[in-house]
């Protein structure tokens, strides 16, 4: 598996990404669009699709720089956050000029997002087919088990606090799921694909489970689990009603916060289907 440290662009290209970000930026401020917690929900494909154009660059960078054209380096860790950020900015003051109703704004730009990822994942799996070993046994399992999960801890969090569930509700759900994606995907990549943990939080985590006595039987990736669990369901409960009081400032929050965890997360994902 490939995995890099990250990459700055030559000062050009990181000023004029760093500029685009900038003027994406204060026309999204000047245009103030609703921002609906279905519009929140309609930035996931965006940040699945930035983690897919990454996973694109590695394979890229593993076949010797021959499967993207010149430039591919804003899809590098971590200019591939910005891109993607000014693509989606971009495609949201787009569909604003059709109308400003939440509920279109977020149908439009969901849509658009689950296109351009679906356009590329077909890119991107022909290419690993070709030259890789496609694999998706683990990773969808992965999926199904994050979705499964996802499912019952909201069940859990609907009959312990009602009103949590109900105030946070989709972006609350996002939350949930995108970092449980992430601590599952880690903990196959840890326990069955033998990858390395090269973050320094999750390391810290992965070492104390290794010294405990359960790492013969569990091995060391099931504490990270836990811990991004408790972590994700705490931060849901704590910060609730702040979609409800400020339901804009609320609806980004918890956003960024679920950006945190499925970008990563689909990154493993498609790491490990690919077979890179």
């Amino acid at each position: 598996m490939v995995f890099e440290e990250f990459v700055v662009p030559d000062p050009p290209v990181a000023a004029g990404l760093l500029a685009a970000v900038v003027a994406v930026g204060l026309l999204l401020y000047r245009a103030r669009p609703p921002v609906s917690q279905r519009v929140g929900l309609a930035v996931a494909p965006w940040m699945v699709l930035g983690a897919l154009l990454h996973a694109l660059y590695q394979m890229h960078r593993a076949l010797g720089e021959t499967l993207l054209p010149a430039g591919a380096v804003v899809v590098s860790a971590p200019s591939v956050y910005l891109t993607t950020g000014v693509f989606a900015g971009v495609t949201w003051l787009v569909v604003l000029r059709a109308g400003t109703e939440p509920a279109a704004v977020a149908r439009r730009l969901a849509g658009v997002g689950t296109l351009a990822l679906a356009v590329v994942t077909v890119y991107a799996t022909r290419a690993a087919t070709r030259e890789f070993a496609l694999d998706p046994v683990l990773p969808l399992a992965g999926l199904v088990g994050s979705l499964a999960l996802t499912a019952v801890v909201v069940r859990l969090l609907v009959g312990w606090r009602p009103a949590v569930a109900a105030d946070a509700g989709l972006v609350g759900g996002l939350v949930l799921f995108a970092h449980i994606f992430d601590a599952i995907t880690t903990a196959i990549g840890i326990e069955l694909l033998d990858v390395a943990e090269r973050s320094t939080a999750p390391r810290v985590i992965l070492d104390i489970a290794a010294d405990l006595p359960t790492a013969d039987l569990l091995g060391e990736a099931w504490l990270f689990v836990v811990v991004k669990l408790v972590l994700a369901t705490a931060l849901v409960a704590v910060f609730h009603d702040y979609v409800t009081e400020e339901p804009a400032e609320g609806t980004l929050f918890f956003t960024g916060i679920a950006a945190i965890g499925l970008g990563p997360g689909a990154h493993n994902f498609f790491l490990f289907l690919f077979g890179v």
